[in-house]
């Protein structure tokens, strides 16, 4: 078992994590899940530490690139590429066709990137790429020709430049400071930029199916669980404007639960304000940078 650090507080809105509702009191010295009685955040009770999830991350990074090399040592096209055009061209008709027609310099940033599929992707949209990441994958996305940065998105690094497109699939609910995260993105998008952010959805029809084999729990390594109501608050604390909010069911949810990932929070598009407004509805489309 890792080593784990108690979470003394909820990552959307810092209230104290000991006047939280109690979902699941996890077993002895295992995760529980609370609900935040401020905000309405799910959240696990505690977390690993960053050097074991660094361990375990590194270690299905490496598994990931093995299968790469091995893809494109045998002239395949690399795992998973297909899977991404399609949700790279999901992206595009939900910013209404934004982010497949980049004007000529555009550039875009994907946030744990792994091995660069989704930029390889972007790529060919004509986008100058570069991805963050810090497992072993990034010398595989490196390799694809792609620029590769070190920083902490929770930090106050800066990188001297601006993106007219960030990626952010499936990364947030890994981090502990999730509105910290969201607003280093807001200062280093472009104005008229886009976000695309990924979640998994907790409010998943499916998941009380499975309880706690539900996959998109993944307890021990998400620390936040989001709804909708969750990600817009999470999205206005940041100071950004949603332009789009979509889910969508996958079609072996109730069937396979090998395969079951839920319900994507899908698609939150969003785009600087100059001022900070309240939450956004589902479909409002009325932001302008």
């Amino acid at each position: 078992m890792p080593a784990r650090i108690a979470l003394d507080h909820c990552p959307l809105c810092a209230r104290d994590a000991a006047s939280a509702e109690t979902l699941y009191a996890g077993p002895p010295g295992g995760v529980g899940i609370r609900r935040c009685r401020g905000c309405g955040l799910v959240f696990a009770t505690d977390f690993a530490t960053a050097e074991e999830l660094g361990a375990d991350y590194g270690a299905r990074a490496e598994r990931d690139v093995e299968v790469s090399a091995a893809a494109t040592a045998g002239g395949h096209d690399r795992p998973g590429i297909a899977r991404k055009r399609a949700r790279v061209a999901l992206y595009d008709r939900l910013s209404h066709g934004r982010i497949g027609r980049p004007h000529p310099g555009s550039r875009a940033l994907d946030i744990g990137c792994n091995t660069g599929l989704l930029l390889d992707v972007l790529a060919g949209y004509g986008y100058a790429t570069a991805g963050i990441e810090r497992s072993p994958a990034a010398a595989q996305a490196i390799a694809a020709g792609h620029r590769i940065l070190r920083v902490d998105i929770e930090g106050a690094d800066d990188l001297g430049e601006r993106f007219d497109l960030i990626t952010l699939t499936h990364v947030l609910e890994h981090l502990r400071r999730p509105v910290a995260a969201l607003q280093w993105i807001g200062r280093h998008l472009a104005p008229g930029g886009l976000l695309v952010v990924e979640v998994p959805n907790f409010a998943d029809v499916a998941r009380p199916l499975w309880g706690l084999k539900y996959r998109a729990l993944e307890l021990g390594d998400h620390l936040s669980f989001f709804e909708r109501a969750t990600l817009e608050e999470a999205i206005a604390r940041a100071g950004l404007g949603l332009v789009e909010l979509w889910s969508a069911p996958q079609a072996s949810t109730l069937l396979f639960p090998s395969l079951l990932s839920g319900l994507d929070l899908g698609l939150a598009g969003l785009r600087r304000l100059r001022p900070r407004r309240a939450p956004a509805t589902a479909h409002d489309l009325g932001a302008r940078a």
